[in-house]
Parts: C-alpha cells; sequence; structure tokens
C-alpha cells in the first residue's frame, strides 16, 4: 500500500479518539529507536517483498514497524514518525533492501495498536491491550533471516538472535 494509505487510515482512527490535538504522520527511514522527548512503539507485521533486481517475492511475519510518537500539549499537536524496516533478497549476491508491502487489513491493525499507545503515552490513559491478530497471505519460507533484516542491523526486530 502506498503511504498516502497509512495517513489516510491514520486519520480516520485519530479521528475516532475524539481528541481535540491536531495529529498527523509522516515517514522517516531515519528514526532508530532512541530518540529523546518521543515515545516509542514497535510491532512485528506481516508483510510481501519483491526484489528489485530478481524480481523474487517473498512473505515475512518478522516486518518491524518502528513508530516514534509525541504530544505537543501546549501548542494542540501531536506527531507520529513511522519506519517501516527492509528486507533484503536471499537469492541476489549484492541485494538491494527492500520495501515491505503490507497490506490495508495489517495496516488497520497496526492503527489500532498504534492508537492504544497514544493513548497510553500520550494521555496516560489506562487502557488494554488490542489483540487483534495480523492477517497472512501466502506461505512463509522457512526461518526468519537475520543477515537480510533491517529491523535486526538496527536491533529492533524481535528474531534478532535468530541466525541467518
Amino acid at each position: 500500500m502506498a503511504q498516502s494509505d497509512w495517513v489516510n487510515i491514520f486519520k480516520e482512527k485519530i479521528q475516532e479518539l475524539g481528541r481535540r490535538d491536531r495529529w498527523w504522520i509522516e515517514f522517516d527511514n531515519n528514526i532508530n529507536s532512541t530518540e529523546p522527548g518521543w515515545e516509542n512503539y514497535i510491532r512485528n507485521t506481516f508483510a510481501r517483498f519483491c526484489c528489485s533486481q530478481c524480481r523474487h517475492t517473498w512473505a515475512s511475519a518478522q516486518v518491524p514497524v518502528l513508530f516514534h510518537m509525541k504530544l505537543d500539549a501546549l501548542e494542540g499537536r501531536g506527531t507520529v514518525k513511522v519506519r517501516c524496516c527492509k528486507q533484503e533478497c536471499k537469492k541476489c549476491l549484492t541485494p538491494n533492501l527492500e520495501q515491505p508491502q503490507v497490506s490495508e487489513e495489517n495496516i488497520t491493525v497496526l492503527m489500532d495498536k498504534l492508537m492504544l499507545k497514544i493513548r497510553k503515552k500520550c494521555y496516560n490513559e489506562n487502557v488494554g491491550e488490542n489483540t487483534t491478530r495480523f492477517f497472512i497471505a501466502g506461505n512463509l519460507d522457512g526461518p526468519h533471516e537475520s543477515g537480510h533484516c533491517e529491523g535486526c542491523r538496527l536491533g529492533i526486530c524481535s528474531r534478532g538472535g535468530v541466525s541467518s
């Protein structure tokens, strides 16, 4: 899905919160797990990939999505930064990091989970956990290969200890 789809789903979910603060979402491939003044949320999702060199396709249920969120209560503005971790093709000798293709259903699940984190971390609400599961479409080809995972390199992948 395109970034505009992420933005539209985010706007819909933020509106459902019923808060007066204005929130926006931006994509930032440079954020890491520790950025002063920002609240972190890391969640794995399912996504599909296509190699830009050899056209090989694969699916992964271990795709870290890093969210940073910050509310400026005085200004009534909130920002969410998103980084979807990429993966490399295991068939190419010099692979590129490929962008994940996350389905609309899984973006919606991610946004529902993010809204709970915003309520908890930015508004100090006592909320439960969202137990909605991600949708897995297609076959998963064996174990997670940390040597091809950007999230593992950044130290934010929950499977970072699994060998290639």
